[in-house]
């Protein structure tokens, strides 16, 4: 008995040397879990509203003449629209197509520039309006992988292949025409910048949601891709109303885009009999890095072709709905 007394003080005394000088408990991180196996599939439909921004040698036009003041062309804000669908199997895999779309028209005027193409005449200073037509298509098709942070952070790893299609003309569309171009017709010209980018290549990404109830969460989601492709730039005046092209000026190159997404928003979640139905708005932002060429703001008297960004800003509401299979 004396023995047993003397191991149970022993005990005792160096587990309590042990723990002299330690920082107390220690913190267990939450485990990190996927779901249980289930099939699922989900339809999703978003309205975007959203505003084109680009780089300087393309968003800026001459306001006076001979070029010594500049003004920004300021596109307008449009409506655009992006589709979803996924299919859930296993434990929290999913193959999901998306595709976003958006197209905008801008007129603005009170703009200064010159039609130097004529050797028959000097150059002709002349006010003009400008107008611009933007396009995006962007078709995404991943693989992801859901996984449980705890009880209340969720996360979705995805990637896959992401193509997109990216379209900018602006217009420059002057109020008169050289004197040595009215006996051919032409009594007015036109100064086209065109640009275009097609590629595709490889997109990764992350939702993220951290639930506040059973109902609302807060989402956020970050994507990159890199894309290999075609961009093209295409210049010319055209002389009206006989549509005869006077000057022109083209280029084509292969070339590699990067991209970055991000978005943030508020999502709830409502329960029905056969599935949950979610309503998510927030705001976002997207962005191809010298996806375009231009000749700048000189136009092509200065021969030089630049390259310009393309992006969209903007907020967005959307239902998705998913169902069991």
């Amino acid at each position: 008995m004396l023995k047993k007394t003397t191991l149970a003080v022993l005990g005792l005394a160096v587990n309590g040397f042990a723990s002299a000088g330690t920082m107390g408990p220690v913190c267990t991180p939450g485990n990190v879990t996927v779901p249980c196996e289930t099939k699922q599939w989900d339809l999703g439909v978003q309205a975007l509203y959203m505003k084109v921004i680009q780089s300087a040698d393309r968003a800026y036009l001459h306001t006076v003449a001979p070029f010594d003041g500049y003004g920004e062309f300021k596109n307008d804000w449009d409506w655009g629209y992006k589709l979803e669908g996924s299919y859930h199997f296993n434990t929290g895999n999913d193959i999901t197509l998306t595709w976003m779309h958006y197209k905008s028209d801008t007129t603005q005027g009170d703009f200064r520039g010159f039609i130097p193409f004529s050797t028959l005449a000097p150059p002709l200073f002349t006010s003009y309006t400008a107008a611009s037509e933007n396009q995006l298509d962007q078709v995404n098709l991943v693989m992801g992988q859901h996984a449980d942070f705890g009880l209340v952070k969720n996360m979705r790893f995805y990637g896959g292949l992401q193509y997109a299609n990216i379209r900018s003309d602006i217009t420059h569309l002057y109020n008169q025409s050289p004197a040595a171009l009215i006996p051919s017709g032409i009594t007015s010209v036109s100064l086209h910048d065109d640009s275009d980018f097609k590629g595709v290549g490889p997109v990764i990404g992350i939702d993220y949601s951290y639930d506040l109830t059973n109902e609302f969460s807060l989402t956020a989601n970050g994507a990159g891709s890199i894309l290999y492709g075609s961009s093209r730039v295409f210049t010319g005046y055209v002389g009206a109303p006989v549509a005869a092209v006077i000057a022109s000026w083209y280029g084509s190159k292969k070339t590699m885009v990067p991209s970055l997404e991000a978005k943030l928003g508020v999502n709830y979640a409502y329960g029905m009999a056969q599935g949950t139905l979610n309503i998510e708005g927030g705001y976002q932002v997207v962005n191809y890095f010298h996806a375009l060429q231009t000749f700048g703001v000189e136009s092509p008297a200065a021969n030089v072709i630049t390259t310009s960004d393309f992006g969209l800003y903007g907020p967005y509401l959307g239902l998705k709905y998913v169902g069991n299979v």
